[in-house]
């Protein structure tokens, strides 16, 4: 056994029990992430990300966001005074 594989099974054993279930539910999700690497396959999430950024369109339209914020801010507080 590796010195890391080691350390980790020390941690574990004394570990509360109350706390293995997050050290369960980490390791879980951790070998679905190196399978679906390991596969070529793809999370739903990275399969959505995917559809939401292939809908996305890009503006020609070049915006100066400081005049913008000023033109809002002078919009919203000009009847404080």
């Amino acid at each position: 056994m590796t010195m890391l594989k080691e350390r980790a099974m020390d941690m574990i054993n004394n570990m509360p029990e109350e706390k293995l279930y997050y050290v369960v539910q980490l390791l879980e999700s951790v070998d679905k992430l190196s399978e679906n690497v390991e596969k070529g396959d793809k999370t739903p999430e990275q399969r959505a990300l995917e559809d939401l950024q292939r809908f996305r369109k890009r503006s020609d339209v070049e915006i100066d966001y400081k005049a913008e914020l000023a033109k809002a801010r002078e919009e919203k507080y000009a009847n404080i005074d």
